[in-house]
């Protein structure tokens, strides 16, 4: 309780020396704050200090209602600071703030939470205002039946949340079933989870660490106690406006709260998916975000991300932030993913972009041919691609011949298509060919291909 102490005398001392009274310690359950002279301009050169104490055993939920401060890219004029517990450490900050972009809502991982507000001698604006209240994340619990949730649920759960439950039965073992689960998910649960315990607390033997949308297995413990552990990361992983996915052929989205600034600490996907034989172009029409880094020359703090595919792993089609302005690109897939990562600090404006269905369409054809001897089954496949606007024409091997043999079968489709795209080029100079007539000949040479691909297999 020392430190505690300490800082409630900074925070009392604070205030008279510039004049204005703010700061303070809330012991309510619940309650409002706001910058000076909300809804009016706050005061210059300004210091404030609040300290959220909340009962032992539960947390701190804090969220605002308005924000808006004189903005700075690394917030080094006005700013708001939330710290996860009395100490004004840097270990404990969960983030600053400036501009016009709302802080999160935010999670203490215990019963005390700082907020700090800091305006220097220079450009007033409104401020902001907020509201907490005591969450009861957590606790004791006995009895024969009951129930418990995530902070909020169902909506969304706050980040940088923790939560412990220690549950106790009469005389017997325990059993524990999920009636609902969607908690953000990631290799081995690193980012949130739920963990659980065969024992009154986190030291007895591990039953279990889950997350993602599949709930966990019926749970049966083997003594009178349980211990539950939720844990979110600082991360937020949007619903909604922030995870999107796009089937029509045409549309557009932004990044969230846009033309606003966006949230800190977002990671979010928007996937677009149109049936198979199209491309999809995507047009930026604004693009703001935080600058490239000075030191590495990089997109190392908020980017944007385009993959060729429905998944990250997917070809990467570009990465971008700061004020750049990127071409459009389009895809070589019926898919596309674009992904939206920002650090805890410095929010800018976001982007807003456009896409449609590419006019390309590819012509896809699939033959077999049948090798097969005796009982022993050996079928080839081929895929046959025809792309009349780029008058481009490719055929894959997809099974059949050993790996050898495929391999040299693959090199004989490539030569044979760098040929025929040469032979494109100068017939296209001399004529316009109607797409009708290029796909015919598409299909045509894709024969070709494949008869070339069977005579290097019987050899």
């Amino acid at each position: 309780m020392g430190p505690v102490l300490v800082l409630l005398c900074t925070v009392l001392s604070v205030a008279p020396s510039r004049g204005i009274k703010c700061g303070g310690v809330l012991s309510a359950p619940s309650g409002n704050f706001s910058s000076p002279n909300f809804p009016g301009l706050y005061p210059y050169e300004t210091e404030c200090t609040w300290l959220i104490v909340v009962a032992e055993g539960s947390s701190v939920l804090l969220s605002f209602s308005h924000f808006e401060l004189e903005y700075h890219a690394t917030c080094a004029y006005d700013y708001l600071q939330v710290y996860n517990g009395a100490s004004r450490d840097q270990g404990n900050l969960l983030g600053t703030f400036c501009g016009r972009g709302a802080p999160p809502p935010f999670a203490s991982a215990w019963h005390v939470m700082a907020v700090v507000f800091r305006s220097d001698r220079h450009v007033a604006k409104r401020g902001f205002a907020a509201s907490y209240h005591k969450d009861a994340c957590g606790g004791q619990l006995a009895g024969l039946s009951g129930e418990i949730t995530s902070p909020r649920y169902p909506e969304s759960y706050p980040n940088d949340a923790e939560c412990r439950w220690s549950i106790r039965a009469a005389g017997g073992p325990l059993t524990l079933v999920f009636a609902d689960f969607q908690v953000e998910g990631g290799q081995g649960c690193g980012f949130d989870y739920v963990a659980l315990f065969d024992g009154p607390t986190a030291a007895a033997p591990h039953l279990g660490r889950y997350c993602g949308s599949t709930r966990p297995p019926r749970t049966v413990s083997s003594t009178s106690h349980l211990f539950i552990l939720f844990k979110s990361d600082f991360n937020i992983v949007g619903r909604g406006e922030c995870q999107e996915v796009y089937t029509t052929i045409k549309g557009n989205f932004s990044s969230p709260q846009y033309p606003n600034f966006y949230p800190n600490n977002l990671q979010c996907q928007w996937s677009i998916q149109l049936p198979p034989g199209y491309r999809i172009k995507v047009i930026f029409l604004d693009l703001e975000l935080e600058a490239r880094s000075s030191l590495t020359g990089g997109c190392d703090y908020d980017r944007l991300d385009v993959f060729d595919g429905g998944a990250e792993n997917a070809s990467l089609l570009g990465t971008w932030c700061g004020r750049e302005s990127p071409v459009p690109v389009t895809s070589r897939s019926h898919q596309l993913l674009v992904v939206l990562r920002t650090d805890r600090s410095t929010a800018k404006r976001g982007f807003s972009l456009a896409y449609r269905r590419n006019n390309t369409s590819i012509i896809v054809s699939t033959l077999y041919i049948d090798f097969s001897v005796g009982d022993q089954e050996d079928i080839h496949r081929y895929e046959v691609q025809c792309e009349p606007k780029r008058k481009e024409a490719s055929v894959s091997l997809i099974t059949g011949p050993d790996p050898r043999r495929m391999s040299q079968a693959e090199h004989m489709v490539d030569v044979q298509q760098r040929g025929a795209g040469v032979m494109d080029v100068h017939e296209t100079k001399g004529q316009d060919t109607s797409d009708i007539v290029f796909i015919s000949i598409c299909i045509l040479a894709g024969l070709l291909m494949v008869i070339a691909v069977v005579g290097l297999v019987l050899l």
